[in-house]
């Protein structure tokens, strides 16, 4: 099929902005791995969409790497900088590596979403590894949580407030006491809340609620007779807003039997 200029038009042309603008829905749906995957696989046809392709990977790199590191309070800043320990023992290597992410995740220049969220961590790593004191501190814990691995868990939910808490996996289907209703259930596991949701540094995670009223139609002759004005309506109330929510632990983890 040939266009009104006599030329066939060339679809590979629209591929590169197609995968983009994907690489975007992932970034905005926090699937930092599906992202960085997918923007791997565009064709840098040209030097405006390969900056474009080093952007998103940046993003999703850093926020990707944003975890904390295994037996830490701390998120793994190596991975952040996407530097090894041994690399980030020269300080002029921290600091280069500072500047291309800088450079990559500027907000002039870097209009793709959580730009700033991986900018933010950025400054966050270099204040930590530039600083002999605080990277010393930070290997020092690192070194602990190797010779003490953090023990296993799982996530399991009361069925009555709905609420998520983790235990250590021991205690798997022994029977809980939930600290948002104080009601006791049985800790079945379920699937844990994505990472993403959990907010770092504090037990609490992000969840979605919805506010919708039900109603049943009724055959002429189901339907109930109210005294009065009263109605017959079903409705169920919950927050409408992204709210961090806390995760109520026992102390130490123990449970109320």
């Amino acid at each position: 099929m040939e266009t009104g200029n006599g030329t066939s038009p060339n679809r590979s042309e629209s591929e590169p902005d197609r995968l983009l603008s994907s690489c975007k829905e992932l970034l905005l749906r926090r699937e930092f791995t599906a992202c960085r995957d997918l923007a791997r696989r565009i064709q840098r046809s040209d030097s405006n969409i390969s900056a474009q392709v080093d952007q998103i990977l940046t993003i999703a790199e850093v926020l990707g790497s944003s975890t904390r590191r295994p037996g830490t309070t701390h998120l793994d800043w190596y991975s952040i900088l996407q530097l090894s320990p041994a690399e980030a023992a020269n300080r002029e290597n921290v600091r280069n590596q500072f500047k291309t992410l800088m450079r990559l995740l500027d907000p002039s220049k870097n209009n793709f979403p959580l730009a700033d969220d991986a900018l933010m961590r950025v400054r966050e790593a270099w204040l930590v590894l530039s600083d002999p004191v605080q990277r010393a501190r930070f290997e020092c814990e690192c070194r602990r949580g190797n010779d003490h691995p953090a023990t296993s868990s799982f996530w399991t939910m009361c069925p009555y407030c709905w609420y998520l808490h983790e235990y250590e996996k021991k205690y798997e289907d022994c029977t809980f006491r939930c600290g948002n209703c104080l009601r006791t259930f049985h800790g079945v596991e379920v699937k844990a809340p994505a990472a993403e949701t959990v907010v770092q540094g504090k037990d609490e995670y992000y969840c979605y609620h919805l506010s919708l009223p039900l109603r049943y139609p009724l055959e002429e002759s189901q339907r109930v007779v109210f005294q009065g004005n009263a109605q017959k309506r079903l409705r169920i109330k919950t927050v409408a807003n992204r709210v961090p929510m806390k995760v109520f632990m026992e102390p130490n983890g123990e449970s109320d039997m």
